[in-house]
């Protein structure tokens, strides 16, 4: 795994015009053939046990996370070659019928375990369209206008910027259908992570719209908390505590990290090269 470190020479989260910035810590491991049952039992078992090596620990959830993990679809744009697919880089939209539809361009995850993503927040109409059609032809003009934008401070000039792609060669590549459920933990009363168990179903957008063939694996995202506090992101625990939770998960499964992002794993999934 690698020397992981919190980037504090910038906020973890912030709030721009036109986009917000979220410089993600965060570790994957591969929990592909482990059930619903098996993982909860860890989850319960780690809660309790936890405190035991780092001080000040404590785990939360959302009633009903579990029966009822609530479904967040994406949409991974690309060009018409897969530029973007080799390189750990995606823009993708991700919606939930009643909290959230954004786009995002996320940068491929530094050596120290960092990935900078930089998201526009939906609103009003268009949000209301990409929640209920996420990948429908108006969803993707929506996006479309978005990335071609000269004025506003958008993800698509950003990808620009890092890549040379513009907004205009990207169309729908691959949709993912996603199922999370979060666990959240806190020191010292402050919150430090947000992890969770995603289980996704994906489809090949080109050559199987009407999800035909779809593919399915899962895994388990350990990730600082987006608005964590100042205050306590330079805490060594933090890392201590990511530390404790993959080596438990990996000792627990006969399991492993995993870099790939979600996108390359589709691909890999549905046999796009």
């Amino acid at each position: 795994m690698k020397s992981l470190k919190i980037d504090n020479s910038q906020p973890v989260f912030e709030v721009k015009k036109g986009h917000n910035v979220f410089n993600q810590l965060a570790v994957k491991v591969d929990m592909n053939g482990v059930t619903d049952e098996q993982y909860f039992e860890w989850l319960d078992f780690v809660a309790e046990d936890a405190a035991k090596h780092i001080n000040g620990v404590r785990f939360l959830e959302k009633e009903g996370v579990r029966e009822n993990p609530p479904l967040n679809t994406a949409v991974y744009y690309d060009t018409k070659d897969y530029k973007l697919l080799p390189t750990g880089a995606l823009l993708r939209t991700s919606c939930n019928k009643v909290t959230h539809a954004f786009c995002a361009f996320k940068m491929p995850e530094n050596e120290h375990g960092n990935r900078l993503d930089r998201r526009h927040v939906f609103q009003d109409e268009k949000k209301k369209q990409i929640q209920e059609a996420p990948y429908s032809p108006e969803s993707v003009k929506i996006v479309k206008d978005l990335l071609k934008d000269k004025e506003l401070d958008q993800p698509g000039k950003y990808l620009f910027r890092e890549f040379n792609i513009s907004g205009e060669e990207l169309e729908p590549a691959v949709l993912l259908f996603g199922n999370r459920s979060t666990f959240f933990v806190r020191i010292d009363e402050y919150d430090v992570l947000r992890c969770s168990l995603d289980r996704s179903r994906v489809m090949d957008y080109r050559k199987d719209i009407n999800g035909e063939r779809k593919a399915f694996f899962q895994e388990v995202e350990i990730s600082i908390y987006p608005r964590i506090k100042k205050e306590i992101s330079e805490d060594v625990r933090i890392i201590e505590l990511i530390d404790y939770l993959v080596d438990s998960l990996k000792q627990r499964f006969s399991t492993k990290v995993i870099y790939d992002i979600k996108y390359q794993r589709a691909a890999e999934a549905l046999g796009i090269e």
